[in-house]
């Protein structure tokens, strides 16, 4: 047996110190900047309880382009506001007699920089370590925001460690020419007309907890398939984790709060194309903004962007066998069922749908208590056009149609808290595709 000296141990500790100290410093660097020009920028936290004042956001969010609203609902807003519009939007606020509270943004991201060292993984010694490594692996992989590459890394080695249940493809090519990955999961190997349950995320490049959360579930049914035989009876799962790719890779490298694509248009200095804004339900009719510069543009026309026209194209072809529809987003902890487009607008099996959302919010609630509120996006935030659900629903048929928002206060999520809202949210995913399986 080889031997190793004391001296030896030390110089590889030392060394390998020093190996995450570069690390940790390459990490700071690209938080620094990625929130570069955000400097004097505040949180404004809105409370609006009258109509007038509502509408008034809703009007601001589609056409003031210099506000990024992070949430809109019908009581409160989220906005982040630069130093030069503060003044007039403080004044425009007091004329409305609405209470707010203004943070520094720079201190909601303090969070961000939170040592890396809680995801470092121990060293590991003995026989043990070869049997736990692919646990520990992922453990790891879901302690941290990983990136575009890191991902598909992630999915690929799934697939080749569970070839008989797991297949790897690409559904399209993003703006960027990245692939739009997708997991195939099924217990049958037989080739059959399989139901399948539609799970995508990352629509939105600053979301980063979302891909996070299909990636998860797919491990966990992965590695315990055996134990989910009844609820994968006959059903494929299709799971697209990084809708946007182009959007979050920017998101890591250049702007933190990046909500778009990255479609460029000759001859314009505004880039990207909002992707829930995309798709050809009553496309651009409301809460949707025709100005390239808005963060709800809602593109040149329905599915003009090669990130909808992939999933549109997959669902559409598949409309038959398709019997959920899930989009995952960040954050405020609601789940929505069409319509969206409009108030007065309700789906024929909205009883249905509401009741298969109460009983995913009931089983998420199990982890720790965290409860999402459920409904319509249009009832409880505000009207808006060209997301999945409605489209699917609305123009395929699906018959459930959800759009889930994460839990969070801000799109920063604690590396400590990840898994957390990973195991939470699996418990909502396995009974979203119970049903699936009963359908």
């Amino acid at each position: 047996m080889l031997k190793v000296s004391c001296s030896s141990c030390s110089h590889f500790k030392m060394r390998s110190q020093f190996i995450f100290a570069i690390i940790v410093v390459l990490v700071g660097s690209t938080v620094a900047s990625n929130l570069a020009g955000y400097e004097g920028y505040n949180k404004y936290t809105i409370f609006h309880d009258r109509e007038e004042a509502f509408n008034y956001m809703v009007e601001l969010q589609t056409q003031d382009v210099d506000l990024d609203f992070w949430l809109l609902s019908r009581n409160m807003s989220i906005v982040s506001v630069s130093p030069i519009m503060q003044p007039i939007f403080e004044e425009r606020l007091h004329e409305l007699g609405v209470t707010y509270q203004a943070k520094p943004l720079m201190e909601e991201m303090r969070l961000f920089n939170e040592t890396i060292s809680s995801s470092n993984e121990s060293d590991c010694e003995g026989s043990h370590c070869e049997r736990s490594r692919t646990r520990r692996q992922a453990r790891g992989f879901f302690a941290h925001f990983p990136r575009y590459t890191e991902i598909l890394g992630f999915m690929s080695a799934l697939s080749h460690r569970y070839p008989q249940y797991c297949r790897y493809e690409s559904l399209g090519r993003s703006s960027e020419g990245r692939h739009l990955a997708v997991l195939s999961i099924s217990l049958n190997s037989r080739v059959r007309q399989r139901r399948v349950a539609y799970i995508q995320a990352g629509t939105h490049g600053r979301e980063w907890i979302t891909p996070l959360s299909v990636l998860y579930f797919a491990n966990e049914i992965l590695t315990n398939i055996r134990a989910f035989q009844r609820v994968l009876s006959d059903v494929e799962l299709y799971l697209l984790p990084l809708v946007n790719p182009d959007g979050y890779e920017y998101s890591f490298t250049n702007d933190r709060f990046w909500r778009k694509n990255r479609h460029r248009y000759p001859g314009r200095s505004c880039v990207g194309v909002d992707i829930n804004r995309n798709f050809p339900n009553n496309w651009n009719a409301r809460g949707a903004s025709q100005n390239l510069c808005s963060e709800v543009f809602s593109g040149t026309s329905p599915a003009s962007e090669p990130e909808t026209a992939a999933i549109s194209r997959y669902l559409e072809y598949n409309r038959n066998r398709v019997k959920l529809s899930l989009d995952v987003h960040s954050f405020g902890k609601f789940i929505f069922y069409p319509f969206g487009y409009a108030r007065n607008a309700f789906a024929p099996t909205r009883g249905f749908l509401h009741q298969v959302a109460l009983r995913a919010a009931s089983q998420i609630a199990k982890y720790r208590g965290t409860t999402y509120n459920v409904g319509t996006s249009a009832n409880i935030l505000y009207e808006a056009s060209g997301g999945l659900d409605d489209y699917a629903y609305g123009n395929l048929g699906i018959p459930m149609s959800f759009t889930l928002e994460l839990p969070g206060d801000n799109f920063q999520v604690a590396n400590s808290d990840i898994i957390h809202i990973c195991k939470e949210t699996f418990a909502g995913f396995v009974e979203f595709v119970r049903h699936v399986s009963l359908y």
